[in-house]
């Protein structure tokens, strides 16, 4: 019985969660130091869209779900950062380091990796509407629906209303 318990305190907590980050939890517009608003981190944006990308596996009874990369993440967010600060979107940075490279000189491990990006002009619900976006095209569906990767890592930046997401997906 206390087992049943604690099951149903740990889902009603995941409801309460992600109800949040799905109705964005409006601090009032103010910009954080991140440059997230109050109510919108970039930590919910990241985690929400590795969740939704989850979600579209287990709808499609795609195994397993994606497990985080840490280091991929890292990676991620890095390039995020660079197109918002560098004015450009493409999975080659200004560098000419496309994502082998930029996962290379991160040590990350991998045997196959895919990277798609999404750029979103929306305050309240950046993950939300990047995820539509991605599975409305049929390459950016088919890295998200790839049995054969198991990791992702998400990085996300932002500059007033826009996000620039970057997932990439890691075979080990």
């Amino acid at each position: 019985m206390r087992w049943a318990s604690s099951r149903r305190s740990v889902a009603t907590l995941a409801i309460l969660v992600v109800a949040g980050l799905t109705l964005g939890c409006s601090g009032g517009g103010e910009e954080s130091p991140t440059g997230a608003s109050e109510g919108l981190q970039i930590a919910d944006v990241e985690f929400l869209s590795l969740q939704l990308a989850n979600e579209a596996r287990s709808s499609q009874k795609v195994k397993p779900a994606l497990g985080r990369e840490p280091a991929a993440s890292q990676v991620a967010r890095r390039h995020s950062e660079a197109m918002r600060d560098e004015g450009f979107f493409g999975h080659t940075n200004k560098n000419g380091d496309g994502l082998r490279r930029r996962l290379d000189k991160a040590g990350v491990q991998y045997s196959a990796a895919a990277e798609n990006l999404a750029e979103v002009h929306h305050r309240s619900r950046p993950a939300q509407l990047a995820h539509e976006q991605l599975m409305a095209s049929a390459s950016h569906r088919k890295n998200i629906l790839n049995p054969k990767y198991r990791l992702a890592g998400v990085g996300v930046a932002k500059a007033g209303d826009t996000y620039w997401i970057t997932q990439i997906f890691i075979k080990p």
